[in-house]
């Protein structure tokens, strides 16, 4: 299959854009990179021409088509390159990797984003309390994956293959170290202690490192200080 030119508008700390550029170097596949600050207005030529709302990721292909929103650009990228088994050939193996996406990003993500900008001692524990619930359920939906035969040993949430649900969420599953960023000292270190402590996360914490271990997705993601720095401006403002 012809591939037109790929141009990839990006924000190398935006957790959702890093789902294109795991998506792209998972395929080999060849295209440009115009980088943006979402520190600052976006310039006029990106509202008028690539994404009004200003957002990344957005995927340029050829001269005359933009994709938008990352998971559909991913599942892009995925769907031209079938031969790297990104995406699911099996329907109920699909509708799960579909589901996890979806539970993470209606039910986990929010837990994580209220437990990293709650500064109050006592709410933030309650609300890190939060997060280790969901993740539970989550432990829950990676134990009931359907995997097939020749995939059954394997940390991946399909088994032995990295695919489209790993590669989706993986840019999260390495930023949970944010839900202690700004805490007091140490509360990071307990909170992670206490996900290696917990027998209903044995699945998640073994999916977890083999997603974030992972060469691509080291290198896609941000380096810590920088994505620190960024998510400050979610912060309650003080007096």
């Amino acid at each position: 299959m012809t591939v037109p030119k790929l141009t990839l508008y990006n924000a190398h700390y935006c957790p959702y854009a890093a789902r294109a550029v795991l998506a792209l170097a998972e395929t080999n596949q060849e295209h440009d990179v115009v980088e943006l600050d979402l520190n600052v207005p976006r310039p006029d030529w990106y509202l008028k021409d690539i994404n009004p709302y200003g957002q990344v990721p957005a995927l340029k292909i050829g001269e005359d088509h933009i994709i938008l929103e990352s998971l559909i650009v991913a599942e892009y990228i995925a769907d031209i390159h079938p031969e790297t088994g990104l995406l699911p050939k099996d329907a109920l193996q699909l509708a799960q990797s579909r589901y996890l996406i979806h539970h993470w990003g209606a039910r986990v993500q929010p837990s994580l984003f209220k437990a990293t900008i709650t500064l109050d001692p006592v709410e933030s524990a309650k609300a890190r309390e939060e997060v280790v619930a969901e993740l539970e359920k989550v432990d829950i939906l990676l134990r009931k994956a359907v995997r097939a035969p020749e995939d059954k040993e394997g940390p991946f949430f399909l088994g032995a293959k990295f695919t489209f649900a790993d590669l989706a969420l993986a840019s999260f599953l390495t930023r949970i170290y944010l839900v202690g960023a700004y805490q007091q000292e140490g509360v990071e270190q307990k909170f992670e202690q206490s996900l290696k402590d917990n027998k209903n996360l044995q699945r998640f914490r073994e999916w977890r490192e083999a997603v974030s271990q992972r060469p691509t997705v080291q290198k896609a993601s941000a380096p810590r200080e920088i994505v620190i720095k960024n998510y400050r401006k979610f912060l309650p403002k003080t007096n």
